[in-house]
């Protein structure tokens, strides 16, 4: 089975109408290759909205009062999760769900409107440089340290160059 495909209203219809001539979920499921959860959710949107609850929906940003209401109704065992999003036409129980954990962990302010996407990156800004005055003896090391360097990449450099001089002289 292909994970998340979209499939178009009309495939949907299709599929609910197959359901209601008699042909069972089970047989729907193997022969398009969809799962038999995904085929019920497509039934029962259709039996609770039509032909409209099968239609994508656009993003659609949820108040705090509202998803209250759900989780509300989700905890004081009124409704299943699925029987919140057919009720609220809510479209994936997994929106429920998740508003149900923000509200056992951070309560009812965990609830307001969330940013979706990834945070923006800030600015950042330059470091400053503090140019710290160096005593003499640090300057004096600073410097040793630096002629060390450049005198063992002379060196290597020189033996480098007799290296290739010495393959020449092989190949005459």
């Amino acid at each position: 089975m292909v994970k998340y495909k979209k499939h178009k209203a009309e495939f949907k219809l299709k599929l609910v109408r197959e359901h209601q001539r008699g042909k069972s979920v089970n047989g729907l499921s193997n022969q398009w290759g969809i799962s038999t959860s995904q085929i019920r959710k497509w039934i029962d949107q259709y039996n609770a909205l039509g032909v409209q609850g099968l239609l994508r929906r656009s993003y659609q940003q949820y108040t705090k009062e509202f998803k209250l209401t759900v989780v509300q109704a989700y905890l004081k065992k009124e409704l299943s999760l699925r029987d919140c999003c057919l009720h609220f036409h809510i479209p994936s129980i997994g929106i429920v769900s998740s508003w149900v954990k923000i509200h056992e962990s951070l309560g009812v302010d965990g609830l307001n409107a969330q940013q979706r996407g990834r945070k923006t990156m800030k600015e950042k800004k330059p470091k400053k440089t503090t140019t710290k005055t160096l005593t003499r003896l640090e300057e004096l090391e600073k410097e040793n340290l630096y002629l060390r360097a450049e005198n063992e990449l002379l060196k290597k450099l020189e033996a480098l160059a007799q290296k290739k001089e010495t393959l020449q002289k092989k190949k005459r």
